[in-house]
């Protein structure tokens, strides 16, 4: 079996501390996942890549517990663009990903990251939904 690529996009929320052990004990060592958070492009400097890396540490000890294959990587953009592009680009096999269960009204006003990447991925996507009591949202998908 060819190892797979999954996307986990996360934002450093408790939704995606529930992405990242989904994917790690759903796919375990089959596969190859990339933790990905991607960053407003205004954010692109060394202290906030720094913050980034100590965020990934977390995810890090997470997997270890799965012996998964883990890359970790930080892109600057609009979230859904970004994982669309990083997803793209590096042939994923699937992008799992955490909503934070926006009401529909402000989906129709603002968007919804999770609803975009569902919408235009090329692959399959999953979507994990955190019920907002659990949420400490750090940043976006």
């Amino acid at each position: 079996m060819s190892l797979k690529k999954i996307i986990c996009a996360v934002d450093f929320s408790a939704a995606s501390d529930s992405v990242v052990r989904y994917a790690a004990a759903m796919h375990g060592k089959s596969v190859e996942l990339v933790i990905l958070y991607v960053a407003p492009a205004e954010n692109n400097d060394y202290g906030l890549l720094s913050k980034h890396l100590h965020e990934f540490s977390r995810y890090s000890d997470m997997l270890s517990q799965h012996n998964v294959n883990a890359i970790f990587t930080v892109q600057y953009g609009d979230p859904a663009t970004g994982i669309l592009v990083y997803a793209e680009e590096h042939n994923a096999d699937m992008i799992v990903l955490g909503s934070h269960g926006t009401t529909a009204i402000a989906r129709l006003l603002v968007g919804s990251t999770a609803e975009t990447v569902m919408r235009q991925a090329s692959c399959p996507v999953v979507i994990l939904k955190t019920p907002d009591n659990k949420n400490k949202n750090h940043g976006t998908p």
